[in-house]
């Protein structure tokens, strides 16, 4: 239970910590603010989704030093579906565009 609660509650605490990142770096201009350029917004939407997934390797590495198989398992399926749900959105638009 430990693990599912975490791998549900952590990509979206490091989307929140990323996208916050962001918005910081915009402010003191050290990257560009694309806050009116649609396809901008969706290519850092995208982005930021994907940083907030393969951020999940920080905890996943702790619970593996750790030794609890349980907890892993656990954790992987809200991941699973988080990049079920992240490959469904923008799959489609990666792969016309590869």
């Amino acid at each position: 239970m430990i693990g599912i609660l975490l791998g549900a509650v952590y990509p979206i605490l490091a989307f929140v910590v990323i996208e916050q990142l962001f918005v910081w770096l915009a402010a003191a201009d050290l990257v560009a603010d694309i806050s009116n350029d649609g396809v901008g917004d969706a290519r850092r939407e995208r982005t930021t989704y994907l940083f907030s997934l393969v951020a999940a390797i920080i905890p996943l590495q702790i619970l593996s030093n750790r030794r609890w198989g349980e907890t892993i398992r656990g954790f992987m399926l809200p991941m699973f579906i988080y990049i079920a749900a992240w490959i469904w959105k923008y799959g489609s638009y990666l792969m016309a565009h590869f």
